[in-house]
């Protein structure tokens, strides 16, 4: 089963705004936004796994961008979140200054989908122009736009 075609472009949350700041309270806001969700199943049991895999390493991608994840059976499908914060929050010691903050939530069956997401999501975030103007879009539909016109194809 593939990830949904659009789900890189049209996540299921977004936050232009995350007023946190801390990594774990990064997590926890988008958390909260997918929570609502049918989708999740265990809301106490994903967070729980969230952090539990922030726990065990760095789950930044690059110095402005991080991305927690967890492959757990409290979610039907995979779901997205994304979130800018503003100021930027740490991460961890090496990670002080985190922009933007990519929650992915898997089941555990879906290694391969999840590993298409990861990839596709980091492929996009490399592009130095496309995290800019993530950084700069105003509206969350200009921030939709700016994933969906940032994907290859």
């Amino acid at each position: 089963m593939n990830p949904p075609p659009n789900l890189l472009a049209q996540p299921d949350a977004v936050v232009l705004d995350l007023p946190v700041t801390s990594g774990e309270a990064a997590i926890r806001a988008l958390h909260a936004r997918l929570a609502l969700l049918p989708a999740v199943t265990d809301p106490d049991g994903f967070m729980r796994d969230l952090m539990e895999r922030a726990a065990v390493s760095s789950v930044c991608i690059s110095p402005e961008v991080a991305l927690p994840h967890a492959r757990t059976s409290a979610v039907s499908r995979l779901l997205l979140a994304v979130g800018r914060a503003t100021p930027s929050v740490a991460f961890d010691a090496g990670h002080p200054a985190v922009r933007l903050v990519i929650l992915i939530g898997t089941p555990k069956k879906q290694v391969a989908e999840y590993l298409q997401l990861v990839a596709g999501m980091a492929r996009l975030l490399k592009n130095e122009k496309v995290r800019a103007a993530l950084l700069a879009a105003p509206t969350e539909a200009e921030f939709r736009a700016v994933l969906a016109r940032g994907l290859p194809g």
